[in-house]
């Protein structure tokens, strides 16, 4: 039996940032990731609310240091040439307004490698198989067939899409937003920007609000494209998803123009129904993070974000409790969760059923006058209390879109 303070599974962004505050507090932590780094995986645009995460568990220099294309903000555009472009600098006077575009094979591997360097200890390619929750004990399979209990005083579930807990505890429940895919690949050679937005993630809408395309630079010359769209609409096209890809792009306007030059460098990818959920987010001896926990839709690069705090504040609180002082998980870290995640929610349900397009792309005088907390919601400062968007999300979006339109939501 190996002993520790926390035992973390799985080595994306929430459980590196987790195991980096967490030893550098002082305190012993086993992470097992089952699959050996570096690995694909998409969630590619980072918020400036990350930035500001890293930097307080001592990661952020290592994340400028590394080369990764500078973020200014984001650029939302439909068929009829309405755009409008964010600027993260115009937010609410938060500390970091710039993030980053990252190839996550790379990023993530950084964050566990700096993990690793302030003192955790990482075992790759090592799965969870079952977890005694009251004795508080993980049994792993090792790559060699080998089997290790581990006994931790605190376990933090970080296994993103794998959902380790949710699937062993009988948590997962099913998300209230509608069953959406994902397609996606990378290409090199496209036309940007030269307006110095070249750098910003580009939100194409695709028809009338039936997908929408991402368009993430990752250097100069390679940017990761994906469209998102109902279940429904993708099956409607009868393709296999690599056709799907091309006609989408080769029909839309914008991604027309963009990729003209453009060539695939890797297979086009698919993930389907990717939105989920789960019954509680903790224990009496454990807590689940990340993608682990829920995860909502791609449109606005909440994923990280919610990782990285998720991640973070799971952290914090166990090293409180390691110290005596009193924790209400509930209070302290699911109720606070919710308030970012119920935000993202409002943001994303909105962007489908239209009324956050008509903000955006409004053009009724006075629309700026919101403009900053829409800027601060939309740079990851969904826990910013100033903002009405964050203390009544969907009476916020409802009076302002009404503000705008002149129509009723409702």
């Amino acid at each position: 039996m190996t002993e520790c303070d926390v035992f973390i599974i799985g080595g994306g962004p929430a459980g590196s940032i987790a195991a980096a505050k967490l030893v550098q507090a002082g305190y012993s932590v086993e992470l097992v990731e089952k699959i050996k780094f570096p690995r694909f995986v998409i969630g590619e645009s980072l918020l400036p609310r990350c930035n500001e995460l890293l930097e307080e568990a001592g990661m952020l220099e290592a994340v400028e240091n590394a080369g990764f294309q500078f973020k200014g903000g984001v650029a939302f555009q439909n068929e009829q040439d309405d755009i409008k472009v964010v600027n993260f600098e115009q937010n609410m006077g938060q500390k970091h307004n710039s993030s980053f575009q990252v190839r996550r094979e790379t990023f993530d591997k950084l964050l566990l490698d700096e993990a690793e360097k302030f003192g955790a200890h990482v075992t790759m390619e090592s799965e969870v198989t079952a977890y005694n929750e009251t004795a508080n004990v993980v049994t792993v399979v090792h790559k060699d067939g080998s089997e290790e209990k581990y006994h931790a005083k605190k376990v933090i579930d970080a296994s993103g899409y794998g959902r380790v807990l949710p699937r062993l505890l009988d948590l997962d429940a099913g998300s209230a937003l509608a069953l959406r895919d994902a397609v996606f690949c990378r290409v090199e050679g496209d036309i940007r920007p030269t307006d110095g937005t070249d750098g910003y993630i580009y939100v194409y809408v695709v028809g009338d609000n039936d997908a929408w395309i991402w368009n993430i630079p990752l250097s100069p010359t390679v940017t990761s494209v994906g469209i998102v769209c109902s279940d429904a609409y993708y099956r409607s096209f009868n393709m296999d998803q690599k056709a799907f890809w091309e006609h989408i792009i080769a029909n839309d306007p914008h991604a027309k123009k963009r990729y003209a030059k453009a060539k695939r460098i890797n297979e086009v990818g698919f993930i389907g129904g990717y939105s989920s959920n789960v019954k509680k987010m903790f224990g009496d001896n454990f807590v689940m993070v990340g993608n682990a926990t829920e995860f909502l839709d791609p449109v606005f690069s909440s994923g990280v974000t919610l990782a990285l705090e998720s991640g973070a504040k799971a952290a914090d609180l166990t090293i409180k409790e390691f110290k005596g002082e009193a924790v209400d998980w509930q209070r302290d870290y699911e109720d606070y969760m919710m308030i970012g995640v119920n935000v993202f929610r409002e943001y994303v349900e909105a962007w489908y059923d239209g009324r956050l397009q008509s903000i955006l792309f409004s053009k009724t005088p006075g629309a700026d006058k919101i403009e900053r907390k829409v800027v601060s919601v939309l740079s990851g400062y969904v826990w910013d209390k100033k903002n009405m968007f964050v203390n009544a999300p969907t009476e916020a979006v409802n009076a302002t879109y009404k503000a705008l339109t002149g129509v009723d939501p409702y």
